[in-house]
């Protein structure tokens, strides 16, 4: 099976790694931060903005191989601080529907001045 990397126009990779990589009918999506490409925090200090520009990148390079946010199955949201988990699930739920993805949400330090939310996915299209 080949391995397609998915890179949406729109943003370009910050380091050494690929956006979205898509083998046979699976996509596994690198942990999305909401920093433009120069860099800086889009939506500082507001985990809701963030989580919605996250989200959002997600189905950029989800589009890139004919998938949608419904086709996917797993998500891990790393938040910078835990009292964001309201905020972040309140966006969350107005992306994701019924037959929501398997999630682990987790605390870490993102690397990022100003970053609160990073999510990262796995699609599979049925």
């Amino acid at each position: 099976m080949s391995k397609k990397v998915l890179q949406p126009k729109a943003w370009i990779p910050r380091g050494p790694y690929s956006l979205g990589t898509q083998v046979g009918n699976m996509v596994f999506i690198s942990g999305q931060i909401s920093q433009d490409n120069d860099g800086k925090a889009i939506g500082p200090g507001d985990a809701k903005a963030q989580t919605r520009v996250v989200i959002e990148k997600m189905q950029l390079i989800l589009a890139e191989a004919g998938m949608t946010l419904d086709d996917v199955v797993s998500t891990t949201v790393y938040l910078q601080d835990l009292a964001d988990y309201a905020a972040m699930n309140s966006v969350y739920i107005e992306f994701f529907k019924k037959d929501f993805p398997a999630r682990a949400t987790v605390r870490a330090d993102l690397a990022g001045e100003g970053l609160l939310v990073e999510i990262a996915g796995i699609a599979v299209k049925a």
